[in-house]
């Protein structure tokens, strides 16, 4: 079976190593792989999408030759104007117009190539343009398509009904986002929308790390390694944890240190506030680390635990079910997390610590006790490594997503 996964960018860029290991996953469970990256960058990031370079092809979103091949096309091809016509009809504001005309003629243009490599069915990761260049391939080949849903592509709205209404099936990563999306499109689509997780190659995982982490946690000169491995955004709610640990200082407990894992537009706001609340001895900002380096990190027992303090914004965006949880609870690492969005479904019954949003105090006490109570966080980690392995395993989830696009 050969599909054409639609994504953003990868394998190429910085972002989405939940989709390339999630695509890594589906090779290695036998299926034929074509990936088109929506924009793709020329930048290598990640080691590991190396793998998948054989089976992508790298092209821009906007290219003379592309857009000329439409425009003539066009004028030659009715179909492109029903296409187009769905396109105006069911695009509900002129910012999404906009975005999905960006993306039309990429789309025509690997509509009129498809034919010929065999593809039997389409995914698109995110409800937004890259679902869009699915319909619209879709809707030019006949061939059959489908797309996952994270979080805030479900509450952008690009055309969502028309999309469901012309997919084989809707994949959410979370209840919380299928339950989200039925508010905003009705019931009349629910047997087609499925909940299936994202996960964690378990696998490759060895169980006995997590006992040996602890060994140096005895030791009087211990710093605690906390980090958070999310890009500087609203959602993700760094300034949260900068009041938290200013709140650890002037409570005497001094013996941690805090990293930043990521890129974004927050970055030297949170610089700027970091310095505020005097905590600059005691958090680093790095930048983006490759997804090898980071769970290399894991893996030689270098983080203590995993922290994402992520709220729901005045936009109404909040998380789904973040990978970034499910890799570091795979090797036993303690996290800790806030009551929003998809999250409670990964951590809501112990398996991590999940605390109000928005609440420094709160992040302080989870912090207090992981760094004075060894039993604790043992404990955590035992129940987050038991909790990926039952719901969370990437090889199970795929082969159950294989299985739904095998009984289209």
């Amino acid at each position: 079976m050969k599909i054409a996964y639609i994504t953003a960018q990868t394998p190429w860029g910085r972002g989405e190593t939940f989709i390339m290991e999630e695509m890594i996953e589906m090779k290695h469970q036998g299926i034929d792989l074509l990936i088109i990256p929506r924009n793709p960058p020329k930048e290598v990031f990640h080691k590991e999408a190396k793998e998948l370079f054989e089976n992508s092809i790298w092209s821009p979103m906007i290219k003379l030759g592309i857009i000329a091949e439409c425009f003539l096309t066009l004028f030659s091809n009715f179909t492109l104007w029903r296409i187009l016509w769905k396109i105006l009809r069911n695009s509900r504001n002129p910012q999404i117009l906009m975005k999905n005309l960006i993306v039309f003629p990429k789309g025509i243009f690997i509509a009129k190539r498809l034919k010929k490599t065999g593809v039997s069915h389409l995914h698109a990761h995110w409800g937004s343009t890259t679902a869009t260049i699915a319909y619209i391939i879709s809707q030019f080949t006949n061939i059959s398509w489908s797309f996952t849903l994270h979080r805030w592509d479900i509450y952008e709205n690009n055309m969502m009904d028309e999309k469901v209404k012309s997919a084989s099936f809707v994949r959410c990563i979370s209840q919380n986002g299928k339950d989200d999306l039925l508010r905003i499109i009705g019931s009349k689509y629910a047997d087609k929308v499925q909940v299936v997780h994202m996960g964690v190659k378990l696998s490759s995982i060895d169980k006995t790390l997590g006992a040996s982490r602890f060994n140096n946690w005895d030791n009087p000169d211990k710093k605690f390694v906390f980090i958070v491995p999310a890009n500087l955004v609203l959602v993700k709610g760094h300034k949260y944890l900068i009041d938290a640990f200013s709140l650890l200082l002037q409570n005497e407990v001094k013996n941690f240190y805090v990293i930043f894992y990521g890129n974004g537009p927050l970055r030297k706001k949170l610089q700027e506030y970091i310095i505020d609340k005097r905590v600059e001895e005691y958090i680093e900002m790095p930048g983006a680390l490759p997804h090898n380096e980071l769970t290399n990190l894991y893996k030689n027992g270098n983080v203590d635990a995993v922290i994402l303090p992520s709220i729901n914004t005045k936009d109404g965006e909040h998380e789904g079910i973040p990978v970034a949880l499910m890799e570091a609870m795979a090797y036993s690492i303690p996290v800790i997390s806030t009551n929003t969005g998809g999250i409670p479904e990964l951590i809501g019954d112990g398996s991590g610590i999940m605390v109000e949003e928005k609440n420094a105090e709160a992040i302080v006490d989870a912090l207090e006790r992981l760094i004075k109570d060894k039993d604790y966080r043992y404990e955590i980690g035992r129940k987050g490594r038991l909790k990926v392995e039952k719901e969370f395993d990437i090889e199970k989830n795929v082969r159950n997503l294989i299985r739904v696009i095998k009984e289209i």
